[in-house]
């Protein structure tokens, strides 16, 4: 069973390949929502509330779960916890 964290990078992965598909397809439409339903995944794994995040912070959160969720792909790169991750 995969734990929270390796979860929410899996579906963050899935979701960003299926907005390249979109892309690839000229569907901006549902590019656009596959890029907020990626945002709110990153929001739900940080338990944050997007009214209560400035556009700085919600920038830097989603660099954050991005690199964590396609840094999770390899068994040789050691994941930290998001909460102590920081905005590397």
């Amino acid at each position: 069973m995969m734990s929270d964290a390796g979860s929410y990078a899996w579906i963050i992965r899935t979701l960003v390949t299926c907005r390249e598909e979109a892309d690839r397809l000229k569907m901006s439409d549902l590019s656009r929502l596959i890029n907020m339903a990626v945002l709110q995944t990153a929001l739900d794994w940080e338990g944050e509330e997007p009214s209560r995040v400035s556009d700085t912070n919600l920038e830097a959160l989603l660099r954050l779960k991005m690199k964590l969720a396609f840094s999770e792909r390899s068994d040789n790169v050691f994941v930290l916890n998001s909460k102590t991750a920081g905005e590397a």
